[in-house]
C-alpha cells in the first residue's frame, strides 16, 4: 500500500523511508510533494506533539481525501524547559539545520547549562495516521542525550550536536542503520506500520 507522508522535510522523508525500507514491509512511504506542488501546511497551533501531528494528518487527509501519515516532535533542553519543546520549530524560526545548531548552541555558555546535568537533550517525535474513514491511530517516543559542539556530518538537523552517553558519539558519527534505530520518529513508525496495515483494509 502507499501511504503519504505529510511533511515537506526531505531529511523526515528519507529517514522514514530508509528504515522501512530494513524490515519486510508491503507499505511504500511517498512525500506530500507528490500530490501537490505548493508547500501549503496547517498553522500547527496544538499544545502537544500529538495536537500538532494530528492537525497535520487532518489537514493533509481532508485536502487529497487519502490516508496520511503525520509528525511532530521537537527537543527539551533541562537547564530551559519551557523554550523548546512543543516551540521548537516557533524558536528556530525559518533556520535551516546548521543555523538552528549554531542558536541553540548559544546557550551552550549560559550559567543555566555549567551543570552537565542541564545539558541533557531529549528528542521526541510523535506520528499520528489520519484516514477519510474516521481511522486515527497515533504512536510516540523519545531519545535522551546531550547538547555538545557539532561533532559528525551523518544524519541531519540536531544529529551533530546530539550526543548519546551509552555510545560515547553524537547521532551525526553513527553509522545510517544505528542512528535510524535510535530515531524516535522510527521507533514511533515501526510502532505504527503494523496497525496501520490492520486498519487499512477499511480505508
Amino acid at each position: 500500500m502507499e501511504l503519504i507522508v505529510g511533511t515537506w522535510n526531505q531529511g523526515k522523508l528519507n529517514e522514514m523511508q530508509e528504515a522501512l525500507a530494513l524490515v519486510p514491509s508491503d507499505v511504500h512511504l511517498v512525500g506530500i510533494q507528490e500530490y501537490l506542488t505548493n508547500p501549503i501546511a496547517p498553522s500547527e497551533s496544538g499544545t502537544t506533539y500529538y495536537d500538532n501531528a494530528l492537525e497535520k494528518a487532518h489537514f493533509y487527509s481532508d485536502l487529497l481525501q487519502k490516508p496520511v501519515l503525520a509528525d511532530d516532535g521537537g527537543l527539551a533542553l533541562a537547564a530551559f524547559p519551557e523554550l523548546l519543546g512543543v516551540h521548537t520549530s516557533r524558536f528556530f524560526k525559518s533556520h535551516s539545520g546548521p543555523e538552528k545548531n549554531q542558536e541553540l548552541l548559544a546557550l551552550y555558555d549560559t550559567p543555566e547549562l555549567q551543570n552537565p546535568a542541564k545539558r541533557q537533550l531529549t528528542l521526541h517525535a510523535c506520528l499520528v495516521y489520519v484516514s477519510p474513514a474516521g481511522n486515527i491511530l497515533s504512536a510516540s517516543a523519545a531519545l535522551t542525550g546531550q547538547l555538545v559542539a557539532p561533532t559528525g556530518h551523518g544524519g541531519y538537523g540536531f544529529d551533530p550536536i546530539f550526543y548519546v552517553p551509552s555510545l560515547g558519539k553524537t547521532l551525526a558519527q553513527l553509522p545510517t542503520s544505528q542512528r535510524n534505530a535510535l530515531s524516535p520518529r522510527v521507533q514511533a513508525l515501526q510502532e505504527l506500520i503494523p496497525q496501520i496495515k490492520e486498519v487499512s483494509e477499511n480505508d
